[in-house]
């Protein structure tokens, strides 16, 4: 016979005399799903996400790359061989960046974050978009997640046994490095919200204006009913980010986030439907671009980019569902929230 043996503990927090009904609710859940493979699959789906755009990027400068080098004109660089050598650097860095991460959980991720990383700080600059706020900060969210993901690398290396026994500069090593990780960790929190501050202190304003809500509000008109739903949104938004920063209620906030992206990623850019258009589109939100008439497939080719660092995004998001805020936090300063089911076999 087997019998299921479910855990929810905070480590070393002393259990409730009682629990509440959505305890229950939680516990009757994991009796029927192992979390352990859950989490296990959650975190695959999320490094699969998070490199989607480097992907998809080097892809573009494999299959248009003359393409490519009218960009990097566009972008202001003068020389012709730079038109050639960025694009096949870009190539480099990310296909190499993105297969060490999906291939490797040791020193050969660990690589590949810290190339994917060097690649979002300069990404903005070979475009000439480091003065487009929404395009660095979202590059931003995504430097977040793979710091996330590498702190979790480093902290893998902390667990791995030691050769030759413990030593006491092995055991200095290793806690120096997950010293190291739990304040990369903590960066990462912060970088991961970057793009929704940016959605508080400006789109909130625009979706706002959009709306009809009654005498004295319209479409483009600011009154008080649309100031009010501005406010409320931008405020919700800086307290979901606020938990996410701190480490409070961040497993939840970041899921809802995820969520939220995900959505508002498929309705933004809905890149596929402009694969069947004939018409032309007028160019909005790239920098040197701004008000060009340019093709269907251009169109949809810049919203295939913007969707997939959408769902970086929501890899980077569920990054954080997966491994927790870390103890430089307010939930798990004493340690990891377990979720564990286990099968005894008698």
């Amino acid at each position: 016979m087997s019998s299921l043996k479910v855990q929810l503990t905070q480590a070393a927090a002393p259990s409730p005399p009682s629990i509440s009904f959505v305890e229950r609710y939680k516990v009757a859940v994991e009796a029927r799903i192992n979390l352990k493979h859950v989490h296990r699959r959650l975190q695959v789906v999320a490094k699969l996400l998070i490199v989607a755009t480097f992907v998809e990027d080097a892809l573009r400068m494999l299959f248009k790359f003359d393409q490519q080098q009218q960009s990097m004109e566009i972008a202001g660089w003068t020389s012709p061989a730079l038109h050639t050598l960025l694009p096949l650097l870009s190539l480099a860095v990310q296909s190499c960046g993105a297969l060490l991460v999906l291939a490797s959980s040791g020193v050969g991720g660990e690589v590949g974050c810290y190339l994917l990383l060097g690649w979002c700080v300069w990404h903005p600059f070979m475009y000439g978009q480091a003065g487009n706020r929404e395009f660095v900060l979202e590059t931003a969210t995504i430097s977040g997640g793979l710091l996330i993901l590498l702190s979790h690398l480093l902290l893998l290396r902390t667990k791995a046994p030691l050769l030759g026994g413990v030593s006491a500069a092995a055991a200095q090593e290793q806690k120096d490095r997950t010293a190291t990780a739990h304040r990369i960790q903590a960066v990462g929190r912060v970088l991961v919200v970057s793009f929704f501050l940016y959605v508080a202190a400006t789109k909130t304003h625009a979706w706002s204006v959009s709306l009809s809500l009654g005498p004295g509000d319209g479409p483009g008109v600011w009154g008080w009913g649309t100031r009010t739903v501005e406010l409320l949104l931008s405020l919700l938004i800086l307290y979901l980010c606020w938990l996410v920063v701190i480490g409070m209620k961040s497993r939840g906030v970041a899921l809802l986030l995820a969520v939220t992206m995900f959505l508002a990623a498929v309705w933004m850019h809905p890149w596929c439907l402009f694969l069947f258009s004939s018409r032309t589109y007028t160019m909005q939100g790239v920098v040197g671009m701004e008000g060009f008439e340019v093709d269907a497939f251009t169109m949809a080719d810049h919203h295939r980019y913007f969707f997939f660092q959408s769902m970086s995004t929501v890899g980077a998001l569920l990054l954080l569902v997966v491994h927790g805020p870390g103890p430089l936090s307010a939930d798990e300063q004493d340690g990891p929230l377990e979720f564990a089911s286990e099968k005894t076999v008698a």
